[in-house]
């Protein structure tokens, strides 16, 4: 039993646990930020309103995530064994090449909406005014730095500045929609305002931390070549992924309407805490696994790391038993057909939880990116045609359908993956 205490007592302080509460504080802050941002949005806005401001917001995620190509995972692995060999000029070309990269794919999209603004809105944003989509549009341009840099910052396993710049956002524009709260009250022109004007905290907390000197660095063809051939499948998977895991809002949007998107958006926002929680803990292993090159140490690794999913998922469990007193103090009333499908949701991630230790092992231990990739063609097709099936006939539960379906198949298939390499691949 000592024995046990000992082992347990090593792992809570170890630099990987310690790592881990400061990202996972720091997300955690953020997503308490993201959820008293969302809880004035929620009450400051007609629910229709707040469907279609949350139909905006996803849609500039999924742009976000579109323009990334895979990139951020690439930047882990490259400046990570950058850093290691202590060569600061190679990790400042894959800083500046990603950038650039992301840049060029972003104002493409950007043009696009712009473009189309009006087909935008009403067929994806539940609602006619072209200007909704112009505002996802400049949104998707101010989120450029954000998605860049708590990437570098994490890479260079400098979490706790990762966290700064994160939570330079989410502090943000809380600040600013509190004050327009207080000042005359909340409207939709209001919300994007605030959402956009506290990408400038981003802008300067980032160029802070990492400094300007890596924008005049001359970049070579090969370092643009490898990083977007790393991130090739990873891409793929980025791309699939991000647009099936926010097909909910978009597919309910435009088939079911701006009241029921707001229902289930305030689930959604909730439910977010979950993926925050998991995509830290993925974020902390990835440079570790990065950069083991030992099988035996990696599948040690992953072994502790897998420790500390059981006591999360108790949480999720006692989540949902409390959600119904829970959204109805911070929400009111009239967001209470929101706790059923809260409910629904939280429980269908569970199962997204089991893959945080196993995700970022196939990516960045057995270097096989290729592997998640493919899962991505499966995911979104298996997400869109279950929506769109399902949400004429249970409407707002269709997503919670598809999320626990493929988040199941997911846990099994990345878990096989990953056991059968390290049972059956030879020592070095």
């Amino acid at each position: 039993m000592k024995r046990q205490y000992k082992r347990i007592a090593t792992l809570a302080t170890s630099a990987t646990a310690r790592d881990t509460y400061v990202l996972f504080i720091g997300n955690l802050v953020s997503a308490f930020f993201s959820f008293l941002f969302t809880l004035l949005i929620a009450r400051g806005l007609s629910v229709s309103d707040f469907g279609v401001f949350s139909a905006a917001v996803n849609l500039v995620t999924i742009i976000a995530s579109l323009s990334d190509l895979g990139i951020s995972s690439g930047l882990i692995s490259f400046i990570a064994k950058a850093s290691r060999k202590g060569d600061v000029l190679k990790a400042q070309k894959y800083m500046k090449a990603s950038l650039v990269v992301r840049l060029i794919a972003l104002s493409v999209l950007v043009l696009i909406t712009v473009l189309f603004a009006p087909f935008i809105s009403n067929s994806f944003l539940a609602t006619r005014d072209a200007t909704v989509a112009y505002w996802v549009g400049g949104l998707s341009l101010a989120f450029l730095f954000w998605a860049l840099f708590p990437s570098i910052l994490q890479a260079q396993k400098r979490f706790l500045q990762s966290v700064v710049v994160d939570l330079s956002l989410a502090g943000g524009r809380l600040l600013l929609a509190f004050g327009f709260f207080m000042l005359g009250g909340l409207t939709l022109t209001k919300a994007f305002v605030a959402f956009t004007l506290s990408t400038f905290f981003v802008i300067l907390a980032g160029f802070a931390f990492l400094g300007t000197s890596f924008l005049l660095v001359r970049v070579e063809k090969d370092v643009y070549s490898k990083l977007l051939r790393f991130s090739g499948w990873l891409g793929v998977n980025r791309v699939i992924s991000s647009v099936s895991g926010r097909l909910d809002v978009q597919m309910l949007a435009a088939m079911a309407g701006a009241t029921m998107t707001g229902f289930y958006s305030i689930s959604s926002r909730l439910a977010m805490f979950i993926v925050l929680l998991t995509s830290s803990f993925s974020a902390v292993l990835a440079p570790r696994l990065a950069s083991f090159g030992n099988k035996e140490s990696e599948k040690t690794y992953i072994k502790k790391a897998s420790l500390a999913i059981v006591p999360v998922i108790f949480g999720v469990i006692l989540w949902i038993a409390i959600a119904e007193p829970f959204i109805a103090i911070l929400f009111g009333q009239k967001y209470l057909p929101s706790v059923p499908v809260f409910r629904a949701l939280a429980a269908s991630m569970i199962p997204f939880l089991l893959t945080a230790p196993a995700v970022p092992a196939i990516i960045y231990a057995m270097k096989k990116p290729i592997y998640i990739g493919v899962f991505s063609f499966f995911q979104i097709f298996t997400v869109f045609i279950i929506n769109l099936i399902l949400i004429p006939k249970i409407g707002v539960y269709a997503p919670t359908v598809a999320f626990g379906l493929v988040n199941t198949i997911l846990a099994v298939y990345v878990w096989t993956i990953v056991i059968r390499y390290y049972r059956t691949s030879p020592k070095t």
